[in-house]
């Protein structure tokens, strides 16, 4: 809640600006902290805010970024459509991958394995759970390894 509050301050900061530079990243951070709170509706409001302003910004990166999160989200929100959880995960992580953003990408991939492990797609939460645990001890990158060490753990049982 503390995160939230924080999120909502910088949010009306940089609105009120000539130049709302970081809006769409605020925006991301602050749907990944609704999603995390089970806040599941403000968070796919919060997504899809960030992801339109990234378009018209012309800001790649955030874009990725934002395409992944909207399918966390909707994967999140309602298991049924999975599919296209999936197809947003999967083309946001080509755009990370475009931009050689592979922090980015290693989390896409920690998403998607996520996705897969609520579907019950084992084997593939399998392959992109590992992909991301060696992207993220290429990187040094120790708490997304924990959390995917924590995931794989889950999956083995």
């Amino acid at each position: 809640e503390t995160a939230r509050a924080q999120f909502e301050r910088r949010l009306e900061i940089y609105r009120s600006t000539q130049y709302p530079i970081s809006v769409s990243m605020t925006y991301y951070g602050l749907s990944m902290i609704c999603l995390d709170l089970g806040d599941i509706e403000p968070a796919r409001g919060h997504i899809e805010d960030s992801l339109r302003l990234a378009r018209k910004q012309g800001e790649k990166y955030q874009e990725g970024r934002s395409t992944v999160g909207l399918g966390r989200v909707i994967g999140k929100a309602d298991p049924s459509q999975s599919t296209k959880a999936e197809e947003l995960i999967l083309e946001g992580i080509r755009i990370l991958e475009e931009l050689k953003l592979k922090p980015f990408q290693a989390e896409g991939h920690l998403y998607l394995g996520e996705l897969y492990a609520d579907i019950g797609q084992i084997k593939k939460a399998l392959k992109a759970l590992r992909k991301a645990r060696r992207m993220f001890q290429q990187m040094g990158m120790d708490y997304y390894l924990a959390r995917t060490e924590k995931a794989l753990q889950k999956l083995r049982g």
